[in-house]
């Protein structure tokens, strides 16, 4: 099959609470790049719906390197060979519990703490894989935000996504854009069932490669790749 773009994600274990969570609350499964049936959570219907009306399609996860068109000159089987050369050289990381917070107008998952190596992680994934990104397009523009900082204007033309290197924060989106009001029912209705997960230390022991299949099916997660113990 051939793919529109591919992504470099973190995604929760197969099988986790976590992952559960956002097949259910999202109502997708990368693992099938499928859209499933979806939980509200005591959700009004149609606040449920507009909450992962952004996310729901991207499926549950945190970026580590933006969606991008594959270069002309590589390949799938070249892109997962380099991934998994480069987690089999790469550690680990144990960073501080998850918070669900309020992050610029979404909801998410964030670490309780900075980690600096998860930082250098996710600058690595944006350097090193660069190389298999198609040059930016006018069409790529119209699918990134709008108006940005100089910097992040930058960042964006020469990496193909505004939010990394010192613009990078780690998160794992739940819902959103949505206005305060709103975000803070979603909270309320969330907070509870998501306390099952906020209480442990977030392990990143693999990166996955994703896939955008066009139009507005779900993305695919292709493989999985472990990192150094």
């Amino acid at each position: 099959m051939t793919y529109e773009r591919y992504a470099i994600y973190w995604a929760p274990p197969l099988g986790s609470a976590l992952d559960k969570f956002g097949r259910v609350w999202l109502g997708a499964d990368a693992e099938a790049g499928a859209y499933a049936a979806r939980e509200h959570f005591g959700l009004d219907e149609a606040l449920s719906a507009r909450a992962v009306a952004s996310p729901r399609r991207y499926c549950l996860h945190a970026t580590m390197k933006a969606p991008f068109r594959l270069a002309p000159h590589a390949s799938e089987a070249e892109l997962r060979a380099a991934m998994a050369a480069f987690c089999a050289r790469r550690r680990r990381l144990t960073a501080g519990p998850l918070d669900l917070l309020e992050y610029d107008s979404y909801l998410t998952f964030l670490p309780r703490e900075p980690l600096a190596e998860l930082d250098w992680l996710a600058a690595q994934c944006v350097t090193h894989f660069d190389r298999f990104r198609a040059p930016f397009t006018d069409a790529d523009r119209a699918r990134r935000p709008q108006n940005l900082p100089p910097e992040q204007a930058t960042l964006m033309e020469q990496f193909g996504y505004p939010y990394i290197f010192s613009e990078f924060r780690f998160h794992v989106t739940v819902a959103g854009r949505l206005p305060q009001s709103e975000l803070e029912i979603v909270v309320d209705a969330l907070a509870h069932t998501c306390a099952a997960f906020t209480a442990s230390p977030l392990k990143i022991e693999e990166l996955c490669l994703f896939s955008d299949p066009g139009g507005e099916g779900p993305f695919r997660l292709i493989e999985r790749f472990p990192l150094l113990r």
